[in-house]
This record gives C-alpha cells, sequence and structure tokens, in this order.
C-alpha cells in the first residue's frame, strides 16, 4: 500500500527498476490461494487476512527499505476506514483489483491493529471545564497558516511565540502526545491563544489542544483521510472562525473553530484522480485551494489510460464553500497516442500543485509551484512557478524551471505510459516546495523557490518572473532536492536538501542545509549531517561547524531536456546560461570515488520545510533528527533524536516518534510544537506531538 509508489521507488539504474515494479505488491511466486471462506482465527497469525496480505502485499511492504513502501507495522497503525479508502479509491486501488472481494475483506479486517481503540482515549484525556473552551476574542493569532504570514517566510519572533534564541539551547520536552491510527504527522497545525488546532491526518481527525498541558478541548471526525497542513480563518459576514484543511478525496473542510462543528465540506477535484496536499489560504473573504492529483500511481499498468489529472488553485467563498474560479494549469486533456500496449493516452496531464501557495495582495496575485506532467503532450507550467490572479484565476505570468519533463511510474523501465515522441526527459523536477515573496534588506521584493532539482529560484515579480538569481546547491532527485520549502528571516534563505547520502561527484553536495543571501544568492554557512544522527540521543550544545567552500553556480534560463545523468555530472562553477553535458565523463576526468555511505537504513535526507523562530532556524531530518541553528551562523544550537518511544504521554497511549517530514513544527506560548513520524518512502512510522520548552532554573 505505497504512498508516491515506493518513494519514486528511489532507485537510478534501469535494471533496479524494472525488478523492483516487476515485484511490487503482486503474488509471491507458488503462492497458494487463500480459502474463499472467512475463518475464525484463534491468533493474529491464524487471520485469513494474514495469509492474503502474504500472497498479494509481502512483496513490497516486508522489504519497505528496498521498495520504500510503507512498512507492514505503519500500515497496521492505520484505521480500517482509511485502509479500505486506500484500497478501493485511492493509491492502491490498481494494486489491489485483483484481489477476490472475500479476500480483500479478509485483509481489511486483519491489516488494522488495535480498531477496537478507536476514539475513547478522548474523553479520558478531554480538559477540565476551566480549560475547555476555545477562547478566541482577544487572543494572539501566533501561527495561522502553513506559511505562518501570507507570504510564506515561515518566519516567527520572539515577541510572537514567546521563545528567543537564548532559549533554544535549553530546550527540553515538556509533554507529549500520542495520536491513535497515525502513522504519519505530516499536517502543521496552527496556534491561536491557548489552543493548538492539529490534525491526525490518517485518522482524519482534527484536535483542538490546549498548548499548556495538550488535553483535549474538541474533536473532528472526517469521513474520510485528511491530508494538508491547516489554515485558520477569521469569521466574514457572520460566520464563526473557522479551521481548514483539505483532505485525501479531494475535498476542502471548514470546521468551527470554537466548537469543532462542521461548517462546510467543498468537492475541488477537477477528476477523480485529484486531491489536496498543499494548505489552504486565506485573503479576506477568500479560500485558495492547491489541487494535486495521485494519478502517477497508476501509470505502472499498462493497461491504464494516462493520464487525465491536473493541477489547479481553486477559489472559495469562506463563509459558504461556494466555488468562485478554478484556475486550471491546462486545457483539459483529450486523446493523444495509443500506446505501444494498445491503450489511449490522454493529454496534457500533470503540472499538479501540491505546495502552499504565497499571496501578494500587493499585486493581486498568488504564487504556486507546480509538478512534472505526466503524460504527452509537455506544458509550459510543469515544473514551473504560476502567478495567479487573485480575483479571476487567470494567469499572469508563468516560468518554467525545467523544460518537457514528462514523468510517472512507467518511465525508467519502458514501461507502455512513457514512450513519447520528440523531446523529452524524466528527472521529476516539482517545485513541490512552497514559494515565497522576500523582501530584501536594499528593499527589493523577489519570489524565491526551492526546485527538486536542487535549485533555489529568485524571480522578479515585476518583470513577469525573470530570472534575478539561482543556485544549485545539491544534486537533486526525484523525492529529493528541496522538497517541502524553504524560509527567510529578513537576509538569509534556509533550503534544505533531502538529496541522497552520497555527495558523488560534488563533495559539497548530499543532504543538509544551506543559508543564501537574499540578495546574490551566494551561500553563507552550510551544514551536512552524518551517520551519527541515527545513533540514540544525543547532547545539545555542539560547536559551529565550518561553512565548506562553495561554488556559487547560476543557472539564468530554464533547464533544457537532457538526460539525468548529463543533469548529475554537471560541473560545479560552470558558468553558462543552462547545464551543459560534459564534455568528458567524470570518470575519466579523475573524479574521485564517491565516499562510503552510511547503511542505507540510516538516511539524512532534510525534507520538511524549515521554520525560524528569532533568528534561528528549526530543521529535522528524515531519520527523526531535530536540530536548531543559530540563523547567521550556521552553529547548532540544540539536537534532539524524536525517533524513539514516548511511554508517558498525557493521553497515556504510548507513542513512539520517527521521521520528521513535510510540515510538522510551529512554536506558540513559550513551546515548540513538533510532530514526528512519517510512513512513507521507507521513513520511520511515527505518532508523536512534542512540547519544548526551556529549562527552568
Amino acid at each position: 500500500m505505497t504512498l508516491r509508489f515506493m518513494n519514486r521507488l528511489g532507485v537510478r539504474s534501469a535494471s533496479a527498476l524494472v525488478i523492483l515494479l516487476a515485484s511490487a505488491c503482486a503474488p509471491r511466486p507458488g503462492a497458494e490461494p487463500v480459502a474463499s471462506s472467512l475463518i475464525a482465527a484463534t491468533t493474529d497469525a491464524d487471520h485469513p487476512g494474514k495469509a492474503v496480505y502474504d500472497q498479494w502485499c509481502a512483496s513490497c511492504h516486508d522489504n519497505p527499505e528496498a521498495s520504500r513502501a510503507p512498512g507492514l507495522d505503519g500500515i497496521r497503525e492505520l484505521n480500517q476506514a482509511t485502509i479500505r479508502y486506500a484500497l478501493e479509491l485511492g493509491y492502491m486501488k490498481y494494486q489491489a483489483r485483483d484481489v477476490p472481494k472475500e479476500e480483500l475483506e479478509q485483509l481489511i479486517d486483519w491489516l488494522p491493529r488495535g480498531e477496537a481503540e478507536g476514539d475513547g482515549w478522548v474523553k479520558s484525556a478531554s480538559c477540565p471545564i476551566k480549560r475547555r473552551r476555545v477562547i478566541l476574542e482577544g487572543a494572539p493569532r501566533t501561527a495561522v497558516a502553513f506559511g505562518i504570514d501570507p507570504h510564506n517566510t515561515r518566519n516567527q519572533s520572539a515577541e510572537a511565540t514567546g521563545l528567543s534564541a537564548e532559549d533554544m539551547p535549553k530546550l527540553e520536552l515538556a509533554w507529549s502526545i500520542a495520536f491513535p491510527k497515525t502513522p504519519t504527522m505530516r499536517s502543521q497545525p496552527v496556534v491561536v491563544g491557548n489552543t493548538i488546532f492539529i490534525a491526525a491526518t490518517d485518522a482524519g481527525r482534527l484536535y483542538a489542544l490546549d498548548t499548556e498541558t495538550g488535553c483535549v478541548k474538541w474533536m473532528y471526525a472526517s469521513d474520510m483521510t485528511l491530508r494538508s497542513s491547516l489554515a485558520f480563518a477569521e469569521g466574514v459576514n457572520g460566520s464563526p472562525a473557522s479551521i481548514l484543511m483539505g483532505d485525501a478525496a479531494g475535498r476542502v473542510h471548514a470546521v468551527n473553530a470554537t466548537t469543532g462543528a462542521k461548517l462546510w465540506v467543498t468537492d475541488v477535484k477537477l477528476t477523480e484522480v485529484n486531491r489536496v496536499t498543499g494548505a489552504p489560504v486565506v485573503l479576506k473573504d477568500r479560500v485558495y485551494v492547491p489541487v494535486s492529483a495521485i494519478e502517477v500511481n497508476f501509470t505502472q499498468f499498462d493497461d491504464y489510460e494516462c493520464c487525465k489529472g491536473q493541477g489547479a488553485v481553486v477559489a472559495l467563498n469562506l463563509t459558504t464553500g461556494e466555488k468562485v474560479w478554478t484556475g486550471r494549469t491546462m486545457p483539459e486533456a483529450t486523446p493523444q497516442l495509443i500506446s505501444k500496449a494498445g491503450t489511449q493516452q490522454w493529454g496534457p496531464s500533470g503540472a499538479i500543485i501540491w505546495s502552499t501557495p504565497a499571496i501578494d495582495d500587493k499585486r493581486g496575485v498568488l504564487y504556486a509551484g507546480s509538478g512534472e506532467n505526466t503524460s504527452w503532450p509537455a506544458t509550459d507550467t510543469s515544473d514551473a512557478i504560476i502567478a495567479y490572479d487573485l480575483q479571476t484565476g487567470e494567469r499572469r505570468w508563468t516560468f518554467q524551471a525545467t523544460e518537457a519533463d514528462i514523468w510517472n511510474y512507467a518511465c525508467g523501465r519502458g514501461g507502455a505510459n512513457c514512450t513519447y515522441p520528440g523531446e523529452y526527459h524524466s528527472p521529476d523536477f516539482d517545485f513541490g516546495g512552497s514559494a515565497l515573496i522576500a523582501k530584501t534588506p536594499s528593499g527589493r521584493e523577489l519570489v524565491v523557490a526551492g526546485q527538486k532539482s536542487g535549485v533555489v529560484w529568485a524571480l522578479d515579480p515585476d518583470r513577469g518572473g525573470e530570472v534575478v538569481w539561482s543556485n544549485r546547491i545539491g544534486r537533486g532527485a526525484a523525492n529529493g532536492g528541496i522538497h517541502w520549502g524553504i524560509a527567510f528571516d529578513g537576509k538569509r534563505i534556509f533550503a534544505p536538501l533531502n538529496d541522497p547520502n552520497s555527495s558523488y561527484p560534488n563533495p559539497n553536495w548530499g543532504p543538509g542545509i544551506h543559508a543564501l543571501d537574499v540578495e546574490t544568492g551566494a551561500i553563507l554557512w552550510s551544514y551536512k549531517p552524518t551517520a551519527a544522527d541515527c545513533d540514540a540521543d544525543v547532547e545539545p550544545g555542539k560547536t559551529t561547524r565550518p561553512a565548506p567552500e562553495f561554488a556559487l553556480n547560476p543557472i539564468a534560463a530554464p533547464i533544457k531536456p537532457q538526460s539525468r545523468q548529463a543533469w548529475e555530472s554537471w560541473p560545479p562553477g560552470t558558468q553558462a546560461a543552462a547545464p551543459q553535458k560534459p564534455a568528458v565523463a567524470p570518470a575519466a576526468a579523475g573524479a574521485t570515488p564517491p565516499p562510503a555511505r552510511p547503511a542505507r537504513s540510516c538516511r539524512l535526507g532534510m525534507s520538511p520545510a524549515p521554520l525560524v523562530v528569532d533568528g534561528t532556524v528549526v530543521t529535522g531530518t528524515i531519520q527523526g533528527m531535530l536540530r536548531i541553528f543559530d540563523g547567521a551562523s550556521g552553529q547548532v544550537l540544540f539536537e534532539y533524536q524524536t525517533n524513539k518511544p514516548y511511554p508517558d504521554t498525557v493521553n497515556k497511549i504510548e507513542g513512539h516518534g520517527g521521521g520528521i517530514d513535510s510540515h510538522p513544527y510551529v512554536a506558540a506560548n513559550g513551546t515548540l510544537f513538533v510532530q514526528s513520524g512519517y510512513a512513507r518512502f521507507g521513513e520511520p512510522p511515527g505518532n508523536m506531538l512534542l512540547a519544548f520548552r526551556p529549562k527552568t532554573d
């Protein structure tokens, strides 16, 4: 039951890709058919659903390190509703289509572990009467959106949060809470007054918690898996204040922030493959919703008619949820080619928007980053930053960073759904990380965004997205590069890298974080994690790491179609309008051999969007290491390994931390809130919200 199918497989050789896909969640050779009648199970191992799993699913999910599919332990923390949706309507519907219906029911019955636990813990964890009320009147709006502010700077002050830079080295765990049926903590909370609103997305639950103690004020139960980060919206036209979020079925939920009651639910799908991954953003009486899709997962099947799914931004009326406009990334798909398997192909498709838009009220636009095309023909809106008019949804301008990027799960293995005419390539270099609007010390405004290619781009919003500067800080990867976003402190852009552990051929590449001068793009300092991150607890107070020498790598023009090998071997320091294939291969030029990699189970990528708090930079690794830097010097101020058991939680449920990914932290009321657990792409699952406060003397 893979999400974004096996981390886009995470393999580079075509032969390895073929082997993985050939075995992906298929019956094991020679497997005996499962009995068609449900038998009474005396133990978990005797349950007929276990045999169904062994036959149809184990080849992927028992080998998460190799397949990058979610491991069985993480899957078994999901609830039945989530598993049923994945198998019948979601990511796994094509993998599960040949499983006999009765066997599918057995599988759904067996997979959820401890299903009876349900929401029973909420009552015992409820706040006492005096703390249960959600007070909004006069309460500070500390963190009301993914980007913290409409410009997506992700910058919080000491005054707003009650945390100073001097507090960071003194942090300690104050309390923790574990959420059942939720192996992935992906949705950034919002905080208003003394209430933190947080989603346990896999369980389809939204909670209002007390920031001081973690007790529960109310719970909202969705009928669908939730997905996006949250947004807080003030009440308008007599309507109450609300919490907004997107779900896995392509809908937006508006929930009364005071009571937890449902206000409205609106479907924003263009097709059945759409979903909402980026957070809704609010301006006045409008809600702007980015629309993503999951269609790439189905394209591995040669008989699938690829592809019709597309990205968009949809504007909604905040009070009613009614659609105001839909800004598509391309026209509707029409029939195109017949594949070599004899299947009708559709296009154009893709350019999904799974980032959170930045609002530029001054210019009357929002900026949204898009993904690759998923079928032929290519469009000029894939791998792009698109400026949409806030009132009409029309495109004002488009900057495309990578041209002709057509990618889906059939690519790299000769699949029927990845064979097209003309010049194209398949690096899968989305803008998954959200763009931000930066006002530089010189007074200039820039739109800055990081791409999965490992390039940070600064664009001029007054010149149609013209490139001001760019810097290639990493190798990039289908699931790497700058993955979920960047942050800005007024002088510096902080860009994390989720690249593979190896830095070859450039010793400065690899996973880590870089601070860039916002005026020029020059790197000011860099940090690269080591295999020590995968040890147990690490004591805080590490000394400053020297910044490595790093050449500025300008890329003044969009990247043209080329092989992935040419992109990866493009030498550092090339002063060219676009990367060019080197005349001599790196090995022949005497490049040093790649250094020994840490063990595969120790993955050092820094995938989540960072957060600035009073000039410090909060980051995390996909292995679970929380790390805080001084933003000016790069000195490490605090380290804490979150990937461990938490037996003593405020809701009396034993929990476990895991990977830190997506949108995991926010600060408020003298507390740094961190989510730990990410059961995707072979990362460690977990179900924790951790509250850190400075030690008191």
